[in-house]
């Protein structure tokens, strides 16, 4: 695709042509005006008017070739259904719309130079070193730690339109990594992935990490059939005691989050509304958000896969400079709730280690082992 140099920052074409900003007079401000100096830049639009924010994002919006942005909580919006949102300010076209306005003030900053283009790489951290066996377990063959794996609890919505592509590179991507570090995979996929079976194999010893892509709502997530898997007030405690959570769902990291922390939960990594993505570019959104769990999965901290997750985001956006998936990029990672956003969300120290003899003692073990 052609591209096109504005100040310090390359574009694709149909990028270059949106506008940047909005004016005192209403008046929309485009790129091309500002690098070439005759006209000053105007910040500061999450201030402005709604009906300026709406002109901006409409602007934005119509220049994008083939747009299709999906909601894991509400299905698939074509172009003209986005727009329709944005002129009628629903809730979904207000979250665009803010969406479109604070990645154009981001953009025109690094057009500026005042926020850095320079390229953004990615290296995938090691496996840390896993503790060294106490003496006293020693005595347990290597073939043998299957029988003392820890537990990982997937629950993926594979029936549903827009979370079974999720759903699948979930399964490529990241179960792997749990699996070739010695946990034990629990999967609920399908039609299994229901609340009788969360219940029953969430409770299970040893499972200290649950996770998954499913719809959700503040105090609610769901699996099959858009039924509830967990809900505030509706799950007995000992089904997150002991586990540290991360969900890929709409609007689950702002209540349902953190009340899983009051039950016992260790640390919690959600969203606190709804998780958009552009289809054309879907695979940077699941790849961003999954870098939590393969994080989680190589021993490191919670504050560590955040920002390992945060850093994929960023790696996203720079990859697709002055788009709207670029802008929902900036809005998925920026409404990221974890332990890092405050302590009702967990410990931001947590880890999870496959094996529960890296845990407590032999005579712990024998005695507490369920």
């Amino acid at each position: 695709m052609k591209t096109v140099k504005l100040g310090k920052l390359s574009l694709p074409e149909f990028a270059a042509e949106k506008a940047i900003g909005v004016r005192g007079d209403g008046a929309l401000m485009y790129a091309k005006e500002v690098v070439s100096g005759k006209l000053p830049p105007k910040f500061g639009m999450d201030l402005t008017s709604m009906d300026n924010k709406v002109k901006l994002a409409i602007q934005r919006i119509k220049q994008e070739p083939d747009l299709k942005i999906g909601v894991i909580n509400a299905g698939t919006y074509s172009k003209a259904e986005i727009i329709s949102h944005i002129e009628n300010q629903t809730s979904f076209g207000k979250q665009i719309a803010d969406a479109e306005v604070k990645y154009a003030e981001y953009m025109l900053n690094q057009m500026l130079g005042k926020i850095s283009v320079a390229p953004i790489r990615f290296v995938m951290p090691k496996a840390e070193v896993l503790p060294t066996i106490p003496t006293e377990w020693k005595i347990i063959p290597k073939a043998k730690w299957k029988l003392f794996s820890n537990k990982v609890l997937f629950c993926e919505n594979t029936t549903d339109s827009v979370t079974n592509e999720v759903a699948t590179y979930r399964q490529a991507n990241v179960h792997p990594v749990f699996e070739s570090r010695g946990f034990e995979l629990i999967k609920l996929i399908g039609v299994n992935d229901n609340r009788t079976n969360f219940a029953a194999r969430a409770k299970e010893s040893r499972v200290v990490y649950i996770s998954g892509i499913g719809h959700g709502n503040y105090d609610n997530y769901t699996g099959h059939a858009n039924a509830s898997l967990i809900r505030v007030g509706a799950y007995d405690p000992t089904e997150v005691d002991n586990s540290s959570i991360h969900f890929l769902s709409c609007r689950t990291g702002r209540d349902l989050g953190p009340n899983t922390v009051t039950k016992g939960a260790v640390s919690y990594m959600g969203y606190t509304e709804n998780f958009t993505f552009t289809w054309a570019n879907s695979t940077l959104f699941w790849k961003a958000d999954s870098q939590y769990d393969i994080s989680m999965a190589l021993g490191r901290t919670v504050q560590q896969a955040v920002s390992d997750s945060v850093a994929q985001f960023n790696v996203g956006m720079a990859s697709v400079p002055g788009t709207t998936t670029a802008a929902l990029l900036m809005q998925d990672r920026d409404l990221m709730r974890s332990a890092m956003s405050g302590a009702a969300w967990g410990s931001k120290t947590a880890t999870i280690q496959p094996y529960v003899f890296y845990n407590m003692t032999l005579a712990d073990f024998t005695i507490k082992r369920l």
